[in-house]
Order: C-alpha cells, then sequence, then structure tokens
C-alpha cells in the first residue's frame, strides 16, 4: 500500500486579474417561499491582491443592468428602484 502527502504551497504575493471568460457571478433567491429564482449577472471585471503576509484581498465590480434571470420582466422589474434602481 502506498501513501501521498499534499503540501499546499503558499499564495504567492501578487495581484491578478479575474479571467471572465472562465468565471461566473451566480445567485438563487427564494421566490414566495416555493421556488428559487436563479440568474446571473453577465457584465463584471475585478482583482485578486495577495499581500507579501499572504493576505489575500478581492476587489470586484458588477453591473447592475447585465442581471439576467431569463425573464426580461422580471429583470426590468429589479433594474427598477424597487430594487438596484440601476439607472442611479
Amino acid at each position: 500500500m502506498t501513501s501521498a502527502t499534499t503540501v499546499k504551497a503558499p499564495i504567492p504575493a501578487g495581484t491578478w486579474t479575474i479571467d471572465t471568460v472562465h468565471s461566473a457571478v451566480n445567485f438563487s433567491v427564494k421566490h414566495l417561499m416555493v421556488s428559487k429564482v436563479r440568474g446571473s449577472f453577465d457584465t463584471f471585471s475585478g482583482t485578486i491582491t495577495v499581500d507579501e503576509n499572504g493576505t489575500p484581498a478581492v476587489q470586484a465590480e458588477i453591473d447592475v443592468t447585465s442581471i439576467n434571470t431569463r425573464n426580461e420582466q422580471r429583470d426590468g422589474h429589479i433594474k427598477s428602484a424597487d430594487f438596484f434602481d440601476a439607472e442611479k
């Protein structure tokens, strides 16, 4: 029988740009306590920075006008002043 040991290497210090091609911003919320509404934001960007001491930090921007729940009427309501007030 053989055994393997896994060694975790520390994350190197630096700043990385979030790869939007291989990343996603998804969500799900309960609707009327009966069903779940799932959706995503199609436009986003950000960076991940690791300090010399190993402390990570994330900076992200999400365009609320890019919400997509696969229901145009619902998306319009979420963008309205009732929720995100996306025009502002």
